[in-house]
Parts: C-alpha cells; sequence; structure tokens
C-alpha cells in the first residue's frame, strides 16, 4: 500500500521532504489535546492515604492503606486474574535483609523450559506484564529452593501478619516507580537499583534504576565483559550514565483481593475476519480499521480510546533524530498549582498519552526540519491521518505483544525504536527490539554509532473504538 503523509508525498520507509505550516485549526486542536492530557492526572484525585474501609478490606483508591498496613498504588479498576489492587509495605520488619542480595543462587540456570503451550522464550515475556510478580516468585522459588537471594527473601516476608508478598514484575516495579515519582509524600523510597522477579534469558534478569526508571539487563553488550547478570548483587555502571554502582535493593508487594480465573491468552490471534477493520469488536492480532496490527485493547473505552494499532512495515520510518540537532525548544515547564515539568514527563510514559506527546512535540518544535514526533504526526495509510508516535508504554507492548510472539507480527527489526516520552529535554525514551530494555537517548542522534551504524526506527501507531 502507498504511505503518503498529509500533503500527498510518498512516505514509504523513507525521510520525508514537506515544510507545511501549522494552521491555526491545528493549533487550537493540539491546544485542547494537551489541556486534556494534563487534567487527566491530579493530585488531589489520586491520593486518599488513610481510607478506613480499605484497609478492612473494602474498596480502595490508590494512596489509601491497604490490608496489610502498605500504600495502595495501583488499582485496575475492576477484579483480574491475579487481584484488583497492589500495595507496597510502609515498613520492614527489624532484621531483615532486602539489599545486596543476588537474583539466584544458579545463575546460568533458566526458571523456564519449553513446554506444549509455550516456549521458555515467550513465558519470559510473559513475566514482564502487570499481575505477574506472585507466579514469577513462585516459579524462582520452586526452581532453587529456599536461600539468600532475591525471590526466597521476599517470598519469606510476613509483615503485619500477610505472608503473601512477592517481587514484583518488571511492569508491577516500573508501575510503582511512576506512581512514586508522581506522588512522592505517601510512597517510601531508594534512589537505588531494584531486582525485578522477571527473567530475560537464562543468565540475565531485569533490575530498574530507582535514580530514573530505566530497566536493564545489562545483556547484549549494554555492559561489556559480563555473560550474566543474576549473580550480581549490585548493579553495572552503564556507558554515559552519572549513576554509580549501587548494592541491589529488593521492593516487596502484594496483590489484593484474590482473583478469579486463569492467566489470560498471551499470543495474537492469527485472523481473516474483517469485523475489527470495520468498526467492530478487536482482539490482539487484528487488522484494525486503519490496516494496522491491533496490539492492546484497554477493555472499556478510556479517553483517548481502547485499541491500539500499529502502522505495518511499510510505513515505518528510520534514521530520523528525535528533535532536530540545534533546537532547544522546552517542552515541559512547572504548572503553578499543578504538575511539575519531571511530573509531566512520568505522566508522558503511559499509555494512551502518545498522542497527546506527539501533538505537544510538533507543537514546540515546528515543522521546519525532519524528525520522529513529525514523520509519525503526519503520516497518512490506511485512510487514516490520526497516527502518532507511541509513549514509552506503548512501544514495550508492541514489543510483547506482537515482535516477540511465537510467530513474530508486525514486521520489526531487532533494533531501536524511538517513543514519543520525553526524559529531559535533552534526552528521550527509545526501547531496543532485541531485549525490550528501555533508556535514554540523545535527541540529535538518528543511528547507534558502532561498527555497522544501526538506524533509530519510528513505527507510527493510532488509537480507537
Amino acid at each position: 500500500m502507498l504511505c503518503r503523509n498529509r500533503y500527498g508525498e510518498n512516505m514509504s520507509r523513507a525521510r520525508f521532504t514537506s515544510n507545511p505550516i501549522l494552521n491555526r485549526l491545528t493549533r487550537v486542536i493540539i491546544g485542547l489535546t494537551l489541556l486534556a492530557s494534563i487534567s487527566t492526572f491530579t493530585h488531589s484525585d489520586a491520593v486518599h492515604a488513610g481510607v478506613a474501609s480499605c484497609n478492612k478490606g473494602g474498596a480502595c483508591k490508590v494512596g489509601d492503606v491497604g490490608p496489610a498496613g502498605g500504600i495502595v498504588f495501583y488499582d485496575a479498576g475492576s477484579l483480574q486474574w491475579w487481584g484488583r489492587y497492589l500495595e507496597v509495605p510502609r515498613g520492614i520488619p527489624v532484621g531483615t535483609n532486602l539489599a545486596g542480595l543476588a537474583w539466584s543462587p544458579n545463575p546460568t540456570v533458566s526458571v523456564y523450559a519449553d513446554t506444549a503451550e509455550m516456549t521458555a522464550r515467550r513465558q519470559r515475556i510473559r513475566s514482564r506484564l502487570l499481575g505477574m510478580g506472585r507466579v514469577n516468585t513462585e516459579q524462582i522459588v520452586a526452581a532453587h529452593g529456599d536461600g539468600e537471594y532475591a525471590a526466597a527473601a521476599v517470598d519469606r516476608l510476613r509483615i503485619n501478619g500477610f505472608d503473601d508478598w512477592f517481587l514484583p514484575s518488571k511492569d508491577e516495579l516500573d508501575t510503582y516507580y511512576n506512581f512514586r515519582r508522581m506522588y512522592r509524600q505517601v510512597a517510601p523510597y531508594v534512589a537505588a537499583p531494584h531486582w525485578t522477579s522477571t527473567e530475560s534469558s537464562p543468565s540475565f534478569a531485569f533490575y530498574q534504576l530507582f535514580q530514573d526508571g530505566t530497566q536493564y539487563t545489562d545483556e547484549n553488550g549494554l555492559v561489556k565483559g559480563i555473560s550474566g547478570n543474576k549473580q550480581f548483587n549490585h548493579s553495572n555502571m552503564h556507558s554515559g550514565s552519572g549513576f554509580r554502582a549501587m548494592r541491589m535493593r529488593l521492593l516487596p508487594m502484594r496483590a489484593f483481593p484474590a482473583g478469579v480465573g486463569v492467566i489470560p491468552p498471551f499470543e495474537p490471534r492469527t485472523s481473516n475476519d474483517t469485523t475489527c477493520a470495520l468498526g467492530g469488536v478487536c482482539v490482539v492480532g487484528d487488522i484494525g480499521p486503519g490496516g494496522g496490527l491491533v496490539f492492546y485493547d484497554a477493555g472499556v473505552r478510556k479517553s483517548w480510546g481502547r485499541y491500539l494499532e500499529a502502522a505495518p512495515l511499510e510505513a515505518e520510518g528510520q534514521r530520523l533524530p528525535w528533535r532536530p540537532r540545534g533546537n532547544k525548544a522546552m517542552l515541559y515547564t512547572n504548572v503553578s498549582g499543578g504538575f511539575t515539568a519531571a511530573e509531566q514527563r512520568v505522566a508522558g510514559k503511559a499509555v494512551g498519552m502518545g498522542a497527546a506527546n506527539t501533538a505537544r512535540i510538533v507543537a514546540k518544535i515546528g515543522r521546519r526540519s525532519e524528525y520522529a514526533a513529525r514523520y509519525a504526526d503526519e503520516l497518512i495509510f490506511g485512510g487514516k491521518d490520526d497516527w502518532f508516535l507511541p509513549s514509552k508504554d506503548e512501544l514495550d507492548l508492541m514489543f510483547k505483544y506482537l515482535h516477540t510472539a511465537e510467530t513474530p507480527r508486525g514486521g520489526f527489526t531487532n533494533g531501536f525504536y524511538w517513543s514519543s516520552s520525553d526524559y529531559n529535554n535533552s534526552t528521550a525514551w527509545l526501547e531496543t527490539f532485541t531485549t525490550g530494555q528501555q533508556w535514554d537517548m540523545e535527541q540529535w542522534k538518528f543511528q547507534m554509532l558502532t561498527t555497522a551504524a544501526k538506524p533509530y526506527f519510528i513505527r507510527p501507531i493510532r488509537a480507537f473504538g
């Protein structure tokens, strides 16, 4: 299918050259979008610490004191297979050691093995999901037994009479990190590396730097000279990072109430059903109304829509910077009586924020040069002109549900993809589709400078439903 931008120019896997002026109507639409994105989050609505009904097992709000005396930091909105709420303890029993422990006593032994239902590789990808922490912890302890290592130490915990604490999955830990960045006054916090319960490969596991939220495994040469990281009780230094090596920490959490059902299917479906493309109900793997692949279903309609679809390979851009070199336009500023610039950047990582991020970037940077967000914003494909650059979390969903499926979908490369999430106005979040590690990169770069320079890619998405 021929891929053109809204000005009629061919954009099929190529750089574009148009230079239109942002018209008045577009400015009005972007302004309204930005206002809506900011008003989605309010401090007063999000933190309700101390609500007694939650403490006693009733309904909870984010920020409440949970049944185990911890802080509730996540509400799924309804009961899921794993539960509905997540809480972290406000204190650890005296004499409990949750620092300086390795991930595993057998650092080259995988927790997973191929089964008739799912390969070990795919099980590892699933282990990243929100809700998987308890399952991961049980599998790790079953594989390695008791001992002085991360999962076993958390599994042994008993706090305020509760013994169902677990080591969080990659996504669960990141959800808490984001909560802590937004609501510092109610959440315990240590600016240090923390283990997750997510294994990335037989010798590597994910950890998160609570200094800035980056999640690493250190594999594929990110840290040179190592063949695994499960044996480490400290983080590694990363090239270009100012964060020193520190002892690994553990953050226990628990889910409540008890969930119902089983872990839902994880593979995208392959179907000739045209219902989704015609505006009907969709499931992951369907062809969407824009001719792309559906990779996320929120379950209900949100302010941004319900479904997300990824444009196909022929609409992919490459070798473009996140912003033009020399452009220093400030994307976020402190809002009086509202969110700081740093908090707005945290909000901009979430699912549902890609469109607002893209609109903000284009409004601030303009259309005089070529860059990632502009490419996505100007794409016309499948008769749709509402494509945008995915947020950090939206980008990761494409990696998990499409690129790493048992039969990979979408034609992604094992390369580096830009998100629309700003890190600090100089760097932005990207993801390597080799391992799913996400970190920040200088915004003016357009390729990874290696012996064989690897371009950065742009895969536009759209929301609907």
